[in-house]
């Protein structure tokens, strides 16, 4: 029974992840840089969780209370990681972009060939 409440929680909670090893015992800066890379999506996941129950309370046909509620609430939570995330970032920084990629390019000599 405990391992399918693990993987629940590990799919739809930051700070489960955040409160686990080997991020437990990292220091501030090293969780702000895995919480600047990855709350993006849990952030994603609870704000289209939040949206389909929103949207499905919004039908004629199941119009019941607590399904907006619980949508309601993960919109909410779905907006409280992203501000984690904001806040996460302005601590590690933004994340390093690499340099572009050469592509091969073609000669048209090489089309003509075909």
């Amino acid at each position: 029974m405990n391992h399918w409440i693990a993987r629940l929680l590990a799919f739809w909670s930051l700070t489960w992840h955040l409160r686990r090893p080997p991020l437990a015992h990292a220091d501030a800066d090293e969780r702000a840089r895995w919480c600047r890379d990855h709350a993006g999506t849990f952030a994603g996941r609870w704000l289209g969780l939040g949206a389909v129950l929103w949207l499905l309370f919004m039908t004629p046909f199941v119009a019941f209370v607590p399904l907006g509620i619980a949508g309601v609430l993960a919109l909410a939570v779905g907006m409280a990681t992203l501000t984690r995330q904001i806040l996460a970032q302005r601590r590690a920084g933004p994340p390093p972009i690499e340099p572009p990629a050469d592509f091969p390019r073609r000669d048209h000599d090489d089309a003509d060939d075909r």
